[in-house]
């Protein structure tokens, strides 16, 4: 018989994009905001080249940054914190278009996970319409993508940045023990 075993904390973590450097820092910011702090690592700026999904709604050229947060929490969190970037998103979309778009999740030993609040058939529900998807899987000291792995996250410049926060998280998770 199994027995129930609380989750581990989790690193809070977050890509924002948008159309210029000042957006970006905006998006931070509010993200900060919700957070209660400023990032403990951040990405330099990367171009969005993967996709024009986007650039529709918010313009082309996008820029993206990937950050990470020093206080871990409960990866229960993820639901609020997710609900509360798109209300972010929502009131700053001056005529419905978004100026940032920010996409938070966490890192934890086995990976990283997002949060959407898309349906697809690999992505389980987190509650209140949110859904989280295992986007990487950390394996023998590196990350594996899957085939609904968004292509800038198997990008080696990303994953560098993404495995720095990965071994923060273990570092912190090592002092709690």
């Amino acid at each position: 018989m199994s027995s129930i075993t609380e989750a581990q904390p989790v690193k809070p973590f977050a890509a924002i994009f948008a159309q210029n450097t000042a957006a970006l820092a905006e998006g931070l910011m509010a993200f900060s905001r919700i957070m209660g702090e400023e990032p403990d690592i951040l990405s330099p700026e990367f171009p969005v080249v993967e996709t024009a999904y986007y650039e529709k709604e918010m313009g082309p050229g996008l820029r993206k940054v990937y950050a990470s947060w020093p206080s871990l929490m409960s990866p229960e969190s993820l639901v609020d914190i997710k609900l509360r970037a798109m209300e972010w998103e929502q009131q700053n979309a001056p005529g419905g278009h978004r100026r940032f778009n920010l996409d938070p999740g966490y890192i934890f030993s086995g990976g990283l996970v997002l949060s959407t609040a898309k349906f697809r058939g690999h992505r389980l529900p987190l509650g209140r319409g949110i859904w989280g998807e295992l986007t990487l899987n950390f394996h023998q000291g590196g990350f594996l993508s899957f085939p609904w792995t968004y292509l800038d996250y198997q990008r080696p410049e990303i994953q560098e940045w993404l495995i720095t926060m990965r071994k923060r998280c273990m570092a912190d998770l090592n002092k709690k023990a």
